[in-house]
């Protein structure tokens, strides 16, 4: 189910995309913490009782929530009273967890105004290796532009100019495959994101240029 916004409610009980199930992420710089505002222009707010709702006109500490991001590509949300926002039997969402219950507190993430990437580290651009065989490095000069696939429960697919899917393993990743390989994809500033494989595990810039991956957690 998709969360919706319906007037002030806040419920997750909707199969389509809408407006109303769209929201737009707005970082806090001073509280490394995020604001979440819906199409129709209202912040998600901490009400009285835990009751998350969106009725904020304008922003405010009960307005902010913390994005945990966990193993298996879902996020959970932590709002301003230290508790967890959860989903009622109703689809209503309440801060008044302590902790994150695989059932109702966890959340699938999905970029949907960004359906194609350019992506930056600081070593330099992902694009091609100079040798070719769709070998992918991060320290190149020019980019290659990267197509983003919505796959199921915030799996997302890379496919390259080339048309074919990118394709990892401990060596760093090719652009080479006719199969889709999943991804999940960790907003963590405006402009600095992090992949990580459906394994659990984060793809890395290496000063060499490769992107190999391993266990370390950001």
């Amino acid at each position: 189910m998709f969360l919706s916004e319906k007037r002030v409610d806040l419920t997750a009980n909707q199969e389509e995309i809408s407006d109303h199930e769209t929201f737009q992420l707005e970082f806090d710089w001073s509280t490394k913490r995020w604001y979440i505002r819906t199409m129709q222009d209202k912040y998600w707010t901490l009400e009285t009782g835990g009751g998350i709702q969106a009725a904020g006109d304008k922003r405010s500490s009960n307005a902010l929530f913390d994005l945990i991001w966990q193993k298996d590509g879902s996020v959970a949300f932590r709002a301003n009273n230290g508790r967890y926002v959860m989903t009622k039997r109703s689809g209503h969402l309440f801060a008044n967890s302590d902790v994150i219950d695989d059932d109702t507190c966890k959340y699938h993430f999905y970029l949907v105004n960004r359906p194609i990437l350019v992506l930056k580290c600081e070593q330099g651009f992902v694009g091609y290796k100079a040798a070719g065989n769709g070998k992918l490095e991060c320290n190149k000069a020019t980019y290659e532009t990267i197509q983003v696939e919505r796959g199921e429960k915030g799996v997302v697919y890379f496919k390259g100019q080339n048309q074919k899917y990118w394709h990892y393993d401990s060596e760093g990743v090719t652009e080479d495959s006719d199969t889709p390989e999943g991804f999940y994809l960790e907003l963590r500033e405006p402009t600095r994101l992090c992949i990580k494989t459906t394994t659990g595990n984060y793809l890395t810039a290496s000063k060499n240029g490769c992107l190999p991956y391993g266990p370390t957690v950001p």
